[in-house]
């Protein structure tokens, strides 16, 4: 068996691991040696379990995900099928305008249809999403989000996207949130509305407050 680390995130150390001609990715949550033991084997232990569930049920909704193959709960650690390609965040400014537009097209479809599974993402960012050879989206790192999810938590999850386009990419904010939105209403149709009232109002309450 052969790896090497590819991403050192806030939470987690994610290496690319080869067995027997296979690859995959490994997906593990280190020990925060800042937090209280138990409260960090609390966070480590739920999200990680979270996330296997989370990316279980957003692909049983049409959302393409890494495949779970392995789940060790002792070093909370998750084997993972290795998507091959390049994130999102990275396409935008490299890609044509017609492109782009279609990819966050097919972005807001895809949230579209986790917030119609009740199933909310929790951290959407453009980081997150990984565009393959076939431009095809996929969407990792589910450790925080949230089953059950009412009209407050779909809105946050817009927010957020809004704030990720406004924040990383905001020379082209205005023609992706457009595109995204278009996306997740052709998905939900006249449901969509709600959410996206939601997402007004967050937006309004932060600038207030």
């Amino acid at each position: 068996m052969t790896n090497d680390i590819i991403a050192l995130g806030a939470e987690s150390e994610i290496t690319r691991i080869t067995i027997w001609g296979h690859t995959y990715v490994a997906k593990r949550r280190p020990r925060k040696p800042y937090l209280l033991s138990e409260l960090d084997t609390y966070l480590r232990a739920s999200r990680t379990a979270r996330e296997c569930k989370s990316l279980n049920i957003a692909r049983s909704l049409g959302i393409p995900t890494p495949a779970v193959h392995s789940v060790d709960m002792q070093n909370y650690t998750l084997i993972l099928d290795h998507i091959a390609g390049k994130q999102l965040k990275e396409a935008v400014g490299q890609v044509s305008p017609s492109l782009l537009r279609r990819l966050c097209n097919q972005f807001g479809s895809l949230i579209g249809k986790l917030h119609d599974g009740n199933l909310v993402h929790g951290d959407p960012t453009t980081s997150n999403v990984i565009i393959d050879k076939k431009s095809r989206l996929w969407m990792i790192d589910f450790g925080l989000s949230e089953f059950n999810a009412d009209t407050e938590m779909k809105g946050v999850d817009l927010h957020l996207i809004r704030r990720a386009f406004e924040t990383t990419h905001w020379t082209h904010q205005d023609e992706m949130l457009q595109s995204t939105i278009e996306g997740y209403t052709e998905v939900l149709g006249d449901f969509a509305e709600p959410n996206l009232s939601r997402m007004e109002e967050i937006r309004t309450r932060g600038r207030y407050h």
